[in-house]
């Protein structure tokens, strides 16, 4: 189906947001007033970003990033015809009600955001509705698009191993051995880690029954530690920003150390401020242009967090690593 090329500011032409309101209460189950606006929310971005045909003829030329999990997002692929499967989805686990839309023949990029002031307006529109629900439901379906969304020009930085087709790499991980694709791999003091085994991942192994014989030393058991530091409850420094500020210190860049333990200067720059802010001390000095394009370094108060972090590690692991041998004769990793 054929986006409507309508202006800025006007409503959706109804017959073309009434099917495509059926076609997504076909792949999310249900119809609400998350639906209607991740609809609406599509129209506009694939309008404003040039995509007339998503399901057609531009089915090659558009990726989307979505930065919720609700209802909206099932509207979004359900309009757009873009999924995780075919790369051309990406989750982006903000919390916020918005998506991207990109354009690939010309690099245009769209993001659409829902505005807050939107459900209080909805009232207005749907005054006899039988709940606030319901009035958001029928009222997101009239209201103008300026009134329910914020609509900016940005740019996004496509790497190509974020791109539908063919996996560019597969590699195993160092620790677990399980394969990793498309350089989502984290590089570690020259070993190749999964992004589980470098920061922890979601799930852990079910241990399973002890046998009834126990072979103290010759079973091949390991146990392995991991340390953080918290501030009022909120983990702020680990293995993987002791490696950012190790690698700055290596690389004497920002840019570089963010590199090489996989993750955006953006990230790195987030992370350096947020243990600055809740440790209370400076970790890292910059210098902006000059002859020698500027750089990194991390400061004494770092190098001192460093050799203390190292001290309480080292000593955690050697408390681990007897008590393991004690009692199941196996090592500490």
């Amino acid at each position: 189906m054929t986006i409507p090329c309508n202006t800025a500011g006007s409503r959706p032409a109804e017959e073309i947001l009434a099917a495509l309101l059926d076609e997504s209460v076909r792949v999310h189950g249900h119809l609400c007033a998350g639906q209607v606006l991740g609809v609406r929310m599509s129209m506009v971005g694939l309008r404003e970003a040039g995509i007339g045909d998503p399901k057609g003829a531009d089915r090659k030329n558009v990726i989307v990033f979505v930065e919720m999990d609700r209802c909206a997002t099932d509207a979004v692929q359900s309009v757009t015809g873009c999924s995780l499967g075919k790369r051309s989805l990406k989750f982006l686990d903000y919390g916020k009600m918005a998506a991207t839309f990109v354009n690939l023949r010309t690099g245009k990029a769209i993001r659409v955001l829902a505005r807050e002031d939107a459900r209080e307006k909805a009232k207005d529109y749907a005054p006899g509705g039988p709940d606030k629900y319901r009035a958001q439901l029928e009222a997101y379906k009239i209201m103008a698009d300026d009134e329910l969304f914020d609509v900016q020009e940005v740019y996004v930085e496509l790497r190509p191993q974020d791109l539908p087709g063919r996996p560019l790499s597969r590699v195993p991980c160092s620790i677990c051995g399980e394969f990793v694709q498309d350089m989502r791999e984290v590089r570690c003091n020259g070993r190749l880690l999964c992004r589980s085994c470098w920061e922890g991942g979601y799930f852990h192994p079910k241990p399973s029954a002890a046998p009834a014989a126990m072979q103290p030393g010759h079973n091949g058991m390991e146990i392995r530690s991991k340390l953080w530091i918290e501030v009022h409850g909120d983990p702020v420094f680990g293995k993987g920003r002791r490696l950012l500020l190790e690698a700055i210190e290596a690389h004497g860049s920002i840019n570089r150390a963010a590199r090489e333990v996989g993750i955006s200067f953006r990230k790195a720059w987030g992370h350096i401020k947020a243990m600055e802010d809740r440790l209370g001390i400076p970790l890292v000095e910059r210098t902006v242009g000059g002859r020698n394009g500027g750089g990194a370094v991390i400061t004494e108060e770092a190098k001192q967090f460093l050799r203390k972090f190292e001290q309480i590690e080292t000593g955690i692991g050697a408390i681990a690593d007897e008590r393991f041998r004690s009692i199941f004769g196996g090592k500490h990793v």
